[in-house]
């Protein structure tokens, strides 16, 4: 019972205990709110649609436009809509075919295109594809119906009798007059490819907060013997000798694995990027926060996973949260790392994000430093525990000597 009171009294303990409550908590709060009802959201996604029909597919896009739980966007060419889709900006592509009108009044069946790029997020993949059916199905058994209803005596049936009967009838053939054709785009064939995103991107933000906590206690230790600009200055040339090397020796590694769109200097140079802002962000929290500084960085892991994209759409979140991915490093890395990996796009807007990130935040971080008293030992965490404890145990031994 003595050393449990012991062992309650020790400050790391206590930070444990906050921290076995807190992460939970944060998790629970986070995504409770921001996943609250996003299968909902599905009108916030953005599909193009591309008419290859002229004006003989125009009623044809028309029921698209009206059918499709989508936000629809016509674009003038199927190039210029999967470069589009590719880059991020569309969940899908949908083309009206030359001559499907032609087909569907001659009796013969046609097909529309749809285009899903499998480097989007999970949901948004099977929301849309399942649209896809669904919508050919709603148009098949419309043209069903006018076809029936042009033989048929129009007083003889009642039409919603006639949809319920050809409906059944389609639902029995599995198949209508208007089929979808599917086409996945920047497929990758093994699973763990799909995983490199995360890897690469929300892994560094793991690894940097870790480190930085390590680091921090270092530079606490060097304090008796070093100003703070002396353990700040070469704690950065260590930082940056850690952005160039570890990523080097990541990609290496994992492209002895599988095979990724983009070039390996692409690959590399956007990693270096991710690790500068990860390294960065998880530095700034022990500047501005101290001991606290390991609880803000794991606040923001819940935040980042949940806006990293590559589970549901950051456009299907809570409206709080659509726009937060913005401002954090390892959301804009796996969101960047899935073009890169699947597609091989410019990640141009990623990399604006992730320079903004490390610029604002290394500066914050300089600033906190020099507004710090002059003098050794003065640095941005308190002494660690064991520290105080030997001078505590100092301090009783002259007690007691003096005695």
């Amino acid at each position: 019972m003595k050393s449990f009171k012991e062992f309650l009294k020790v400050p790391q303990t206590k930070i444990g205990l906050v921290f076995a409550l807190i992460v939970p908590l944060l998790f629970v709060v986070v995504w409770m709110t921001g996943y609250h009802q996003a299968t909902e959201r599905v009108d916030q996604l953005q599909v193009a649609l591309v008419n290859e029909d002229g004006t003989q597919g125009t009623e044809v896009q028309k029921q698209i436009e009206t059918l499709a739980p989508f936000h629809v966007n016509v674009l003038d060419s199927a190039k210029e809509a999967e470069q589009q889709m590719n880059a991020g900006n569309y969940a899908m592509v949908i083309v009206i075919p030359e001559g499907f009108a032609d087909q569907i009044g001659g009796g013969t069946d046609a097909s529309l295109s749809f285009y899903i790029n499998q480097g989007n997020a999970d949901v948004a993949k099977s929301i849309v594809e399942h649209a896809a059916t669904g919508m050919t199905a709603q148009m098949g058994q419309g043209i069903l119906e006018s076809k029936v209803q042009v033989t048929l005596n129009n007083d003889s049936i009642n039409s919603e009798d006639l949809s319920a009967a050809i409906g059944q009838a389609m639902a029995k053939m599995n198949e209508g007059p208007v089929k979808a054709e599917i086409n996945k785009t920047n497929s990758v064939s093994d699973f763990a490819t799909s995983m490199l995103p995360m890897i690469l991107g929300f892994i560094t933000y793991i690894a940097s907060m870790t480190m930085n906590i390590q680091f921090n206690i270092t530079s606490n230790i060097m304090k008796r013997n070093h100003s703070k600009w002396e353990i700040f200055w070469g704690r950065q040339m260590l930082l940056l000798c850690i952005v160039v090397i570890v990523p080097l020796i990541v990609d290496t590694v994992a492209l002895q694995f599988t095979d990724v769109a983009s070039s390996f200097g692409a690959l590399y140079l956007y990693h270096v990027l991710v690790s500068l802002a990860c390294i960065c962000f998880t530095q700034m929290s022990f500047a501005l926060f101290g001991n606290a500084g390991p609880l803000f960085n794991v606040a923001m892991v819940p935040l980042q996973l949940m806006t990293a994209g590559n589970i549901i759409p950051a456009e299907m979140l809570a409206p709080f949260y659509r726009y937060i991915g913005n401002f954090l490093p390892a959301s804009n890395g796996v969101q960047g790392f899935m073009r890169l990996i699947y597609s091989g796009e410019a990640v141009g807007g990623y990399m604006v994000h992730l320079l903004l990130i490390s610029i604002i935040t290394w500066g914050i971080t300089l600033l906190r430093v020099g507004m710090q008293k002059a003098g050794h030992g003065q640095m941005t965490m308190t002494p660690p525990a064991s520290a105080q404890a030997q001078a505590q145990a100092q301090a009783q031994a002259q007690a007691q000597a003096q005695h």
